[in-house]
């Protein structure tokens, strides 16, 4: 398992990379959205990031199984025919609606495309705005985030049976993966934990790497954590590595001492569920 250098530009300061990806992975699952016949827990709209490329894409779709993708350096929305880029479009000075019409013949598509309905946060391509190439810096530091976080995600749930694939959701522009313990109750009551990675959110203005379970424990029987982990108890319950923890480390230990600390809370939710 490789690990990509980090801290190229401080976590706190990616907001504005983050947001402008975060749309543009609208785009990417906008083919599997429209394309792919809808199931319940809306994977048909999903992505993942695609080591091999450094790229996040889509589901294949078509007869001709094309994935969309989207080069975060770059800002560009590619067309991936296998391993192979078949077509790209550089996003800079386009708008949603643009990038939508172009997506749709570069793949193929039979039906207009649609983006995936969830609520967003604000951004001036929301309102017509054309995307910009400003955050280079943080677009390709975020892929060094997307790709190291990934590999860590995929290192603690890969093997285990009860663990969905690792996938990026479009709606909160993470990465995880759920172990569900119990499949046969309703979702509501079943136990499950779940690992992932986000590159910040409303909460978080920064990358964290977290480990949730459900149901949520009251918050006095949460046991200790290591140093360098906390537990989140606002709006969700769960363990947390924030970027600036991580980056505190050698580079040489971020990855062991990173994975170490994912399967330990792991490790503790399943003895608060009793799994």
């Amino acid at each position: 398992m490789s690990w990509k250098p980090l801290g190229s530009v401080l976590p706190e300061s990616l907001e504005a990379a983050r947001l402008d990806l975060h749309w543009a992975t609208q785009l990417v699952s906008a083919a599997g959205t429209s394309l792919l016949e809808p199931t319940a827990d809306f994977s048909h709209t999903n992505l993942a990031w695609d080591k091999s490329l450094g790229v996040l894409a889509g589901r294949p779709v078509g007869g001709s199984a094309l994935r969309s993708a989207l080069v975060f350096e770059g800002l560009e929305l590619a067309v991936l025919d296998g391993d192979r880029e078949r077509a790209s479009l550089a996003l800079a000075g386009r708008t949603v609606g643009e990038a939508l019409e172009w997506l749709s013949g570069a793949i193929d598509a039979d039906v207009p495309l649609l983006l995936p309905t969830h609520d967003m946060p604000d951004h001036p391509v929301k309102s017509g705005a054309v995307f910009t190439d400003a955050h280079v810096d943080g677009r390709r530091e975020l892929a060094a985030w997307f790709a190291d976080a990934t590999a860590l995600v995929h290192a603690v749930v890969d093997g285990d049976p009860l663990a969905s694939p690792v996938r990026s959701w479009p709606h909160h522009f993470d990465v995880a993966s759920l172990m569900t313990f119990d499949p046969d109750e309703d979702p509501e009551e079943a136990r499950s934990i779940g690992v992932g990675f986000s590159p910040g959110d409303e909460k978080y203005n920064a990358p964290y790497l977290y480990v949730t379970l459900w149901p949520y424990p009251h918050e006095d029987d949460l046991p200790d954590l290591e140093d360098m982990v906390c537990w989140n108890t606002e709006a969700w319950t769960g363990a947390v590595l924030m970027a600036d923890v991580i980056l505190s480390m050698p580079h040489d230990e971020q990855q062991e001492r990173s994975l170490r600390a994912l399967r330990s809370a792991v490790q503790m939710s399943r003895g608060l569920l009793g799994v």
